[in-house]
């Protein structure tokens, strides 16, 4: 089980960008670059929603952010790409579960 790091560029009217850091036991850590923040939030309350110009990752009750929901603008590929990360985690996860 090895945490998965992927880097993105944040849609909207100034250009911020994202380190993202998949952890296999649930979590989902980001940190925006430029605002010097950090906050996680469980997989059970993170929601990709479509928009019209791209996805927003929703992270609901999440750790050490200013609000309570923090929404993420990512184009479709990359919102595709952390939700098949997330995905693949969750079944390690839940596999390694059951063969304890």
């Amino acid at each position: 089980m090895l945490a998965k790091q992927c880097s993105y560029t944040l849609s909207g009217a100034e250009p911020l960008h994202a380190h993202i850091v998949v952890n296999p036991t649930g979590l989902l850590e980001v940190d925006i670059i430029e605002r010097d923040q950090h906050f996680t939030s469980d997989f059970e309350h993170v929601h990709f929603k479509g928009d019209g110009q791209g996805m927003q990752v929703i992270c609901e009750h999440c750790d050490n952010a200013p609000e309570e929901e923090v929404s993420l603008n990512l184009q479709r590929q990359d919102a595709f790409e952390l939700y098949q990360m997330i995905d693949d985690a969750k079944q390690e996860l839940e596999c390694l579960l059951c063969d304890l």
